[in-house]
């Protein structure tokens, strides 16, 4: 076990470093030891369609249950734990597992897993042709929502008209929970990104077009599992906040037109 301290990684123990990778796949987790088990079953099932070789990083952010544990517990020599004794938030946890992870694709998916991994493999060929980032998508014509509230799904596309009515972004979906990215080309911009938490997405998202890098958006099958930590009442309004503030900070920084 690896352990992050301050978005940091420390030098992992020898028994813990891997041959290089085709694919890296970071899991976030923050108090999710209920669904693990099921969690790597579904990853494993998925990744096998790809035909890839492959790791699996788990990256375990300052759990107050059993995370740890049953992470330990389910850990093969296909996975990697990463843990943080503090909670970093989820942005920060998945930048660090960027930077640990061996593989030059890299993707990222929620714990509750409720995006359908069989889209995966079509992620990852859009990198592999060309794309710096592949993103999956709720809010397009082809995809497919089960079992999200009213209030979930208006504040989720309200949420994402003002990205693209501040920021001019092509993508319909800055949140969804399932991204892939060149490793490459999404380096240099951990550093510039400031959000450590939910924001995180979004501001890697619209920073990487302010920098003219390929996103493709692919549309995705989901089903709202009801676990996530996300609480829209309280977090919406900070989400808000913290695009005006970017925008600013884009916009001084000459990387945005007024």
């Amino acid at each position: 076990m690896s352990t992050l301290e301050e978005g940091r990684l420390s030098p992992p123990r020898t028994e813990d470093v891997m041959s290089l990778r085709q694919i890296s796949i970071i899991v976030p987790i923050h108090n999710d030891a209920a669904v693990l088990p099921s969690t790597l079953a579904s990853l494993k099932k998925a990744l096998g369609t790809t035909g890839k070789d492959y790791e699996i990083l788990l990256a375990e952010d300052g759990s107050t249950d059993e995370s740890q544990a049953v992470a330990e517990r389910l850990r093969m020599d296909d996975t990697i734990l990463l843990h943080s004794p503090i909670r970093l938030g989820k942005g920060a946890a998945i930048s660090a597992a960027i930077r640990a992870a061996s593989a030059p694709v890299v993707v990222f998916t929620d714990a509750d897993v409720s995006a359908d991994l069989s889209v995966l493999p079509v992620l990852i060929r859009e990198i592999e042709n060309g794309a710096d980032i592949s993103v999956g998508s709720r809010l397009l014509a082809d995809s497919g929502v089960v079992g999200r509230s009213t209030i979930r799904e208006l504040s989720s596309r309200g949420y994402n008209l003002m990205v693209r009515l501040l920021f001019r972004t092509a993508i319909h979906d800055h949140q969804c929970g399932l991204k892939a990215f060149r490793k490459s080309s999404i380096l240099p911009l951990l550093t510039e990104v400031k959000a450590t938490s939910w924001f995180w997405d979004t501001e890697l998202l619209i920073r990487a077009q302010a920098k003219a890098l390929k996103v493709s958006e692919i549309p995705i099958h989901w089903v709202e599992r009801g676990s996530t930590h996300i609480r829209f009442h309280r977090d919406v309004p900070v989400l808000a906040l913290s695009l005006l503030m970017l925008r600013f900070r884009l916009s001084t920084d000459g990387l945005l037109a007024h």
